[in-house]
């Protein structure tokens, strides 16, 4: 009897190692797949087996499996459309029928616990407006696919993950990352086609976390040869107590390999990225080349050219874990910077979407904006819609003339939302000392600052600090970006 099982153990190994026809991890029922592409779509069967596509909408195409079994095709979609489309997938007397198909526009969003927040919030962390937009979420059914990527940390990269895409109804919109759902839903509502929705996030990882191996080789922090056993097991006890979402978050590269590497090549429009409080005590100077350097890699793993790329500023908070917390600063100056290093990457500024009592809440309520103004930049840049601004007023330059600072602007061409009561200004002479500034008035692109007790100014800052909420902002709602003039230490 023992020897009967074994031999059907081995027979069954034997069956699940010859490749049975299987698609990749999207590649489901009710998936969403980028329109007027060249798509690809692969799986695995056994190895040199010929597999054949077919579409609803006509394309066909053909793929041999190599000798690993896996395979891949290429099929052209047509102009988004709301008609369920299907593919059938056949390999010898085996075949799979994907149905409930869209075509549109799919993004997929990553970061940390901000991204990660889901629209019903976090527990004593709301969404703000979480139950409206709830009940309102079956406006999108039919329109809004929705996928979420479960915490899957690997030490290597794998090509398998657990996935559903889901319609957008209540239930599933209530557990979808919020942010996401916002930039969703008014992509959807703009451009009248369906939107597909990849959330792959997780709270309290670094950008290092989500880089690839062989950008991280080149980091004098991270000796991968040394980390390795330590990496593998700790995914393995956490793997054995069935406790991924709990692994450590300091970890590099494995949220990559598990969490984005296995729709490498999946046909998107871009990627929404809303991370870098792990980032603030940690390699905080070098974080503009390494969001570049992780940017650069996804795109040319992608193989679809500079697809765009939309961060989030990190929000106004006391970061209190921070030694000094000004280094929260020098952080969002780094995240400015990084999306000037590569082509098609832009910022949201996050400066007036807290509120005053959320100084100590590092997951504030108002999703929705951050939502609709990564929008904004997919609509204006990715979308070439004309007539949408996306971007925020930025500090350009400044003139001292007179005990006056004239700090002129780029992006406030029309001017600015007011010109009395200016917040978050502060001005220092000589001795490297700021104090609030007493006048603040704006001339055009220009805001003429003054201070009683700096008779001759040497810099200025505005809302640099950990928390401190500006509202200045341009004509089109859109808050100036906290910066500073000087060079000065932010050791002490």
């Amino acid at each position: 009897m023992k020897k009967l099982l074994t031999l059907i153990c081995c027979i069954a190994l034997a069956s699940g190692l010859s490749g049975h026809l299987r698609m990749g991890p999207l590649f489901s029922n009710g998936m969403v797949l980028q329109q007027q592409q060249n798509t690809n779509i692969w799986g695995w069967a056994t190895a040199d087996a010929k597999v054949t596509l077919k579409t609803s909408w006509g394309a066909k195409a053909k793929a041999v499996a190599d000798r690993h079994g896996r395979w891949q095709a290429t099929v052209q979609t047509p102009a988004a459309t709301f008609a369920e489309q299907s593919v059938v997938v056949s390999c010898g007397k085996e075949k799979i029928t994907v149905s409930n198909v869209l075509i549109g526009e799919v993004w997929l969003a990553s970061g940390q616990s901000n991204m990660e927040m889901p629209l019903k919030g976090f527990a004593s962390c709301p969404t703000e407006g979480c139950n409206e937009a709830i009940s309102e979420a079956g406006r999108y059914a039919g329109k809004v696919h929705l996928l979420t990527v479960p915490s899957a940390p690997q030490a290597e990269p794998t090509d398998t993950v657990s996935v559903k895409w889901e319609d957008c109804n209540p239930k599933t919109a209530a557990d979808f990352c919020a942010a996401a759902y916002f930039f969703g839903i008014k992509l959807q509502e703009t451009l009248h086609c369906p939107v597909g929705l990849i959330n792959s996030s997780l709270g309290a990882t670094r950008v290092e976390g989500w880089t690839p191996r062989e950008t991280l080789q080149g980091y004098p922090d991270i000796n991968l040869d040394k980390l390795m056993p330590e990496i593998t097991k700790k995914i393995a006890d956490k793997k054995a107590q069935n406790n991924l979402y709990n692994i450590e978050r300091e970890l590099p590269m494995v949220f990559y390999n598990g969490m984005i590497h296995p729709f490498v090549g999946y046909n998107l429009k871009g990627f929404l990225w809303y991370q870098g409080e792990a980032n603030v005590d940690y390699m905080n100077s070098e974080y503009a080349t390494r969001l570049a350097n992780m940017v650069s890699e996804w795109r040319n793993r992608w193989g679809l050219g500079d697809l765009p790329f939309y961060t989030v500023e990190i929000c106004p908070f006391e970061y209190w874990w921070v030694k000094p917390a000004i280094k929260a600063c020098a952080l969002r100056e780094q995240q400015l910077k990084a999306v000037s290093l590569l082509p098609n990457m832009g910022m949201v500024c996050t400066n007036d979407l807290v509120h005053d009592y959320e100084y100590w809440q590092i997951h504030p309520c108002m999703k929705r904006e951050v939502g609709e103004r990564l929008c904004l930049w997919a609509l204006s840049k990715a979308y070439s819609i004309e007539g949408i601004v996306c971007e925020s007023p930025t500090y350009n330059n400044m003139e001292i003339k007179d005990g006056k600072v004239i700090i002129s602007f780029n992006n406030a061409e029309q001017g600015f939302n007011r010109n009395v009561r200016i917040e978050g200004f502060e001005v220092c002479g000589a001795d490297s000392v700021f104090h609030p500034a007493t006048y603040v008035g704006t001339s055009g692109s220009r805001v003429n600052v003054q201070c009683n007790k700096v008779k001759e100014p040497v810099a200025v800052r505005y809302c640099y600090k950990p928390f401190q909420l500006g509202n200045l902002k341009s004509i089109y709602g859109l808050p100036v970006v906290p910066f500073r003039t000087d060079n000065f230490p932010l050791d002490k």
